[in-house]
């Protein structure tokens, strides 16, 4: 398929959404209306434009549909499209931290991943005296912190949410979620959560970085950002 043809394949809406020349747009779209294959659209395009591709970059949920993304603006416009890039959140975010851990103040740290959090809850989990068996699973203790971080919610009100059955124990866990971040920053660890809200909170107060991430893309394309957490 070439793109011309995806163009006009395309209903009204969908057409203005990837081609438009807005510096920047917020599109809102259903389930099922056709939003990816809007984004590919919208890739293709502006490369077909003259936007070099790898000044484009494309923010996803899962590396399936990144990936997805890719090949089909690839199978529309072949090598023009071979710099184009697309990643998850958390593979981008960290790519910004290694490029420049100074700037992020994350020079010298470790990524951790969910098993190695699972790990961590575990020996801390272990260490509480006499309520043990009643707490959380070290799973369900990651879940519960990686809940409160991403909706910005306390620990009661992650629990009222979703484990209200925990609430008994509150005060057993509230020193587990502390001895977890006091370890994190002991061994110069960074967690999952950790990568977002550092790039986050660092853009958010530094211009500096800003200016710095925003001089390497000229478009940032955003599959399902009403999914993002804030």
């Amino acid at each position: 398929m070439s793109l011309e043809t995806m163009l006009s394949s395309l209903n009204s809406r969908q057409r203005t959404a990837a081609t438009m020349n807005n510096q920047h747009a917020l599109v809102l779209a259903g389930a099922g209306s056709g939003k990816t294959k809007t984004i590919v659209a919208r890739a293709a395009y502006l490369i077909a434009q003259g936007v070099p591709a790898h000044r484009i970059q494309i923010l996803a949920f899962t590396r399936r549909s990144a990936s997805e993304i890719v090949a089909r603006v690839k199978s529309l416009l072949g090598s023009q499209a071979s710099q184009l890039r697309a990643s998850t959140f958390h593979t981008w975010c960290m790519g910004l931290i290694r490029r420049a851990p100074a700037a992020f103040g994350a020079k010298n740290f470790s990524v951790i991943d969910r098993d190695d959090q699972k790990q961590l809850f575990g020996v801390l989990r272990g260490k509480t005296k006499g309520k043990a068996d009643n707490l959380p699973t070290a799973a369900q203790l990651c879940d519960i912190y990686s809940f409160a971080r991403n909706t910005g919610q306390s620990l009661t009100q992650a629990l009222k949410r979703n484990n209200p059955e925990y609430l008994v124990v509150k005060a057993e866990i509230a020193p587990i979620l502390r001895a977890y971040e006091e370890k994190k920053q002991e061994r110069h660890y960074l967690d999952y959560d950790d990568i977002l809200d550092l790039v986050a909170q660092r853009m958010n107060d530094s211009p500096e970085v800003c200016r710095w991430v925003g001089k390497q893309y000229d478009h940032l394309l955003v599959d399902e950002m009403q999914d993002t957490n804030p």
